[in-house]
């Protein structure tokens, strides 16, 4: 990941009180105003408690006023003064379009926040300190997690002026400090483990949100903390015991100067003590029941199925090898309200977004760092995850071996389950590819190779594999505890029927490496089989989907012949098209991308290893043609490119197939079954 290069942060507030002191100047000498447009109905309302430190109050103004287009929900401002300066007065007096209610006196932040919430018109409140600058989108991101109802509070990414993580999120531990922000101080912003939306203890009042309604529930922040300080902590506590959760959500950053509107830092420190104590006076049999600190103290849920994911890199459906597989069960997991951490052994995205871009935010995506930084994750998260998860034979050795150099059982790390995902038998992939390659094999040679990648499998309580076909092969060297888990599709809202509007031939698959199947498959389809096609149907396209090798981009050149690369959502193409072709020659495991053709009704034509390994009826969505018989490959996808009716016959068939084989909700009681421990009354 690009990490950002950190200044301190009290360098980082002293360049930015220049910065408000030069923007509150320009507003002034060019006789310019803070306006906010009137909204009938906002989404949220937006609180903010003054008290003097008109700089850097102006300078939160200005960036509100400036990035609405940009804050991802409808919203009104209302200022609350405790009695400021002149100085900051003057500031308020250049606000148009926002409610201000000044005080005679200093009232306190806590009552002071209740003042603005009782003028609110949103449904959500936002309370956000004067000494905030909000990111792009921020205020739409703290929204989204209440579409689940039982959130109640939301909190953001805090990051210091200078760019030092402030927090992350934060927890209660039971000594001398209490209140915990999760990543405080680490010099990189963006750390993995900041930017996944989790549950956690409470969130800091420098930018929380919560429903209105629950706000006027629990009867607002309480008085007992004015004039400041832990009146946040105890809401936030408040909410979960009135059964609502407190989420962390990280795509709502906000800079947060911190301390910088605070006079004397003595005085801060004294009410700190003091509320700290009637925080603990009041909540501290609800808050520590049971003793014992833990790794897991920053997620609140204590009762959410932790599971480690382990897995080459991060599964992106359009990466293909089985990561498509991998993305839907993590995504499941999430789903089944599973607190999962995939640590990618050997790729990660540099960028968050990337890294996001079709997983669920709840899911910590961790760096990327081989063996070392598996390891030390193993070594820092003991005793916290119920499930280990590991994926392809080589990170299951690699697993295996650093738990024997800890003289450890992989039972002392997960307590309820350890499930190996062989996905199929690599060697025998190997093995048809060598085969293929020098006209001949030994078996013998082929069952030492399976006994060698089988040799940790029983360690494991499940070993887990894409299909029927791919158990019996385990099954047959001697892996007696395999569960078969293969892919799942949603329905699809609508499928184009319509051949009128297909046309075309197109091929997906990761083409990034030279002996791969998908390489090897798509050179013998371009020389052997596409020039007698597209003799035979000139107008016909033929259209290559996936990550592609620069090197490899020119031998993919023929008449005809579109090479698109990554697309992100092949789904357009795909309607578009009429056949979809998988001409693989040696593979292992399932066919997810002909799973997921036939799922959007676009028939297939395979070969008989495609066709065994998804052990459907013949012409379940697929017709099945030999590639050592290339007339007969040529014959099948003429056929099946301009016989109307087998074409719809294998669409209706494929569609039914999908439907009874596919089931999302199956499939999640499945991943359920394996991953929790059976419960008798």
């Amino acid at each position: 990941m690009n990490k950002i290069e950190a200044v301190d942060p009290h360098y980082g507030r002293l360049a930015a009180i220049a910065e408000a002191h030069l923007i509150g100047n320009a507003i002034a000498r060019n006789g310019l105003r803070i306006a906010f447009p009137p909204v009938a109905a906002p989404v949220v309302s937006i609180v903010i408690v003054s008290l003097n430190a008109s700089d850097l109050l102006t300078l939160t103004l200005y960036r509100l006023a400036t990035q609405q287009a940009f804050a991802g929900a409808s919203f009104e401002l209302i200022v609350v003064d405790n009695a400021s300066d002149a100085k900051t007065q003057n500031v308020l007096d250049l606000l148009d379009g926002a409610t201000v209610i000044r005080n005679a006196e200093n009232v306190g932040y806590g009552p002071a926040c209740n003042q603005g919430a009782a003028a609110a018109r949103g449904r959500y409140l936002l309370f956000l300190n004067p000494d905030v600058e909000l990111m792009p989108g921020a205020i739409g991101a703290l929204v989204s997690p209440f579409s689940d109802a039982t959130v109640g509070i939301v909190g953001a990414h805090l990051v210091f002026p200078g760019g030092y993580l402030q927090e992350s999120g934060a927890f209660f531990r039971d000594d001398a400090q209490i209140t915990h922000p999760y990543g405080r101080g680490n010099a990189n912003p963006l750390l993995a483990e900041s930017t996944f939306q989790r549950e956690v203890g409470y969130v800091s009042g420098a930018v929380l949100m919560v429903e209105r309604a629950l706000f006027e529930h629990l009867g607002g922040f309480d008085d007992l903390f004015a004039p400041a300080y832990f009146e946040d902590t105890d809401l936030c506590v408040r909410c979960h015991q009135a059964g609502r959760r407190v989420v962390y959500q990280p795509r709502a950053s906000a800079i947060h100067f911190e301390n910088a509107t605070t006079p004397v830092r003595a005085d801060v420190e004294a009410l700190i003590d003091r509320n700290r104590v009637r925080f603990l006076e009041r909540h501290r049999s609800w808050l520590f029941p049971h003793a014992g600190p833990r790794f897991g103290d920053r997620t609140h849920n204590a009762w959410a199925l932790k599971v480690l994911y382990v897995d080459d890199g991060v599964p992106h459906i359009d990466l293909g090898a089985g990561m498509p597989r991998a993305n839907f069960i993590v995504a499941t997991m999430a789903r089944l309200g599973y607190q999962v951490t995939v640590y990618p052994v050997y790729r990660a995205d540099p960028e968050i977004a990337q890294r996001y871009r079709d997983l669920p935010d709840t899911v910590e995506i961790l760096d990327a760092e081989e063996g070392m930084g598996l390891a030390r994750l193993i070594d820092e998260r003991q005793e916290h995850y119920d499930v280990l998860w590991v994926s392809r034979p080589h990170n299951i050795d690699l697993v295996c071996q650093i738990f024997q150099n800890r003289d450890m059982a992989l039972r002392d790390f997960a307590r309820s389950r350890v499930i190996f995902d062989s996905e199929a038998l690599f060697c025998l992939r190997d093995f048809m590819e060598g085969t293929l390659q020098d006209g001949y094999g030994f078996g013998a040679r082929l069952a030492a190779s399976a006994r060698r990648e089988t040799r940790n499998f029983a360690q494991a309580d499940h070993v887990v594999c894409v299909s029927e076909a791919e158990a019996r092969l385990l099954q047959y060297y001697g892996v007696t505890n395999t569960a078969v888990l293969g892919h799942a599709f949603a329905p699809q809202a609508e499928i184009t029927v319509d051949l009128g509007s297909r046309s075309g031939f197109v091929f997906i698959g990761s083409l990034e490496h030279e002996n791969s199947p998908n390489v090897d498959s798509l050179i013998w389809f371009l020389e052997t089989v596409w020039p007698d096609v597209h003799r035979a149907l000139p107008c016909v396209p033929f259209t290559i989907i996936g990550q592609v090798a620069p090197d490899l981009r020119a031998r993919l050149s023929a008449p005809n012949v579109t090479v698109m690369g990554r697309v992100p959502d092949p789904t357009p193409l795909l309607d578009r098209a009429r056949v979809f072709v998988a001409p693989t020659r040696f593979a292992a495991g399932m066919p997810h991308k002909v799973h997921a053709a036939v799922a959007q009704g676009l028939p297939c034509l395979v070969t008989p290893i495609l066709a065994e390994q998804l052990g459907w009826p013949e012409g379940s969505g697929y017709l099945t043609r030999d590639w050592r018989d290339p007339k007969a490959f040529i014959a099948g996808l003429i056929r099946l490119h301009e016989d109307a009716e087998t074409w719809r016959r294998l669409q209706r068939a494929g569609l039914a197939q999908v439907a009874q084989d596919c089931s999302p909700v199956a499939y999640a009681e499945k991943l359920r079954s394996l991953c929790e421990a059976p419960v008798f009354a």
